[in-house]
């Protein structure tokens, strides 16, 4: 029943596709193609079952690199994200790289080995908007993978900008880890910090950053310094060369040079190629070629949602939506009881540029080597 279902789901999108009778027979071409190469599973965020959770595993058993490329504040990728922890580290997977400054990576492995990192983190939350204290980690489900991180012995390795949620947390953590006396010399310093915690001084930065000995904390402040210009300035060049050198910063201290990675970050930064949002290099191309040079693997999946609720309750649908964010050739893969996995990799040796389809289509065939269709409505 299941696999007629998925049958039915893709066979359905080719209804109406193009609008010459070529375009028709490239169409059905290429929707043919994708039901050769599609697989879907069941999970209901206790178990992923299905033949497209396989497909997923195998990567981490093909390769030393394995890239999920996520949208962002969605609960149940950090539900399957925590048994991807648990399935990675059958295959030799210890380092789990996240969306978070080097300083922040810390802080959340100390929290996964605390005695309730559930609590911590809700509590890092109370008050902190729907970002949170540390943005991708501030529910429930976010703390759980936590769990699994420190049940399977993973090292978090924290490879992006300091984000202005945690600026006040890090200030914070430098000023009160020093002694009365250097309190009271430094007050002046700290409260002219956080009255303009989103954008601090770069000047009271480095005064307090030179009055404290601990070289993580030292850290932290840079890592506020330089993410507030990146804020200023926009400069998405900037941080994308950040990103790959804190991961190189962690990779270089690795034992073995093969050692495995495991990414959970936003899709755009893990294309093969050029960024689709920045048009630049990013750290999912960065790796990609590092694991050409090892002779090892990389694979990336790019995961999508279809629907989502505005804060007033609307239902946007994002293939009727003149605004949509994702090709239109996948969404309507959509099912609400499966998640659709796609292996785009014979795609795009069989099916050439011709302009029948999309060009987000190609670009997404070109640089990702899996598509996920999630059944979640996000809010």
């Amino acid at each position: 029943m299941k696999t007629i279902l998925l049958a039915t789901t893709i066979l359905t999108a080719n209804f109406c596709f193009g609008q010459t009778s070529k375009a028709k027979v490239d169409s059905t071409r290429f929707n043919k193609l994708v039901l050769e190469n599609t697989s879907s599973f069941q999970f209901d965020g206790k178990k992923p079952i299905g033949k497209g959770w396989e497909v997923l595993e195998k990567q981490f058993s093909d390769n030393q690199f394995v890239a999920w490329g996520e949208y962002h504040n969605s609960t149940q990728l950090s539900q399957l994200s925590s048994y991807a922890l648990e399935a990675a580290s059958k295959y030799g997977f210890k380092n789990w790289c996240v969306e978070t400054s080097p300083f922040v990576a810390n802080e959340l492995m100390q929290i996964s080995r605390a005695k309730n990192p559930v609590d911590s983190i809700i509590e890092l939350s109370k008050g902190k908007g729907k970002y949170g204290t540390f943005p991708f980690f501030r529910t429930k489900e976010d703390a759980e993978m936590l769990i699994a991180a420190h049940q399977y012995n993973y090292h978090i390795w924290g490879i992006d900008q300091e984000y202005q949620m945690a600026f006040t947390y890090g200030i914070n953590k430098a000023f009160h880890a020093q002694s009365p006396k250097f309190k009271v010399k430094y007050q002046a310093v700290y409260d002219s910090l956080i009255a303009k915690w989103w954008m601090p001084k770069v000047k009271l930065l480095d005064s307090l950053k030179k009055g404290i000995s601990q070289p993580e904390l030292k850290a932290a402040l840079e890592d506020i310094k330089i993410s507030r210009t990146i804020y200023y300035e926009d400069d998405n060049f900037m941080r994308a060369t950040l990103m790959k050198k804190n991961f190189y910063q962690y990779y270089d201290h690795t034992k073995s040079k093969n050692e495995k990675v495991f990414f959970k970050i936003g899709a755009n930064h893990l294309a093969k190629g050029l960024n689709l949002s920045t048009h630049l290099y990013d750290i999912g191309n960065s790796v990609y070629e590092l694991s050409q040079r090892n002779q090892t693997g990389f694979a990336n999946v790019f995961f999508l949602n279809r629907y989502y609720l505005t804060e007033k309750g609307e239902l946007i649908d994002d293939l009727t939506d003149p605004d949509g964010e994702y090709p239109k050739e996948f969404l309507k893969l959509y099912n609400k009881e499966l998640w659709i996995v796609v292996d785009l990799r014979p795609l795009r040796i069989r099916y050439k540029y011709d302009k029948t389809l999309s060009e987000a289509t190609y670009q997404i065939m070109d640089k990702y080597d899996f598509i996920v269709v999630t059944p979640e409505v996000m809010k």
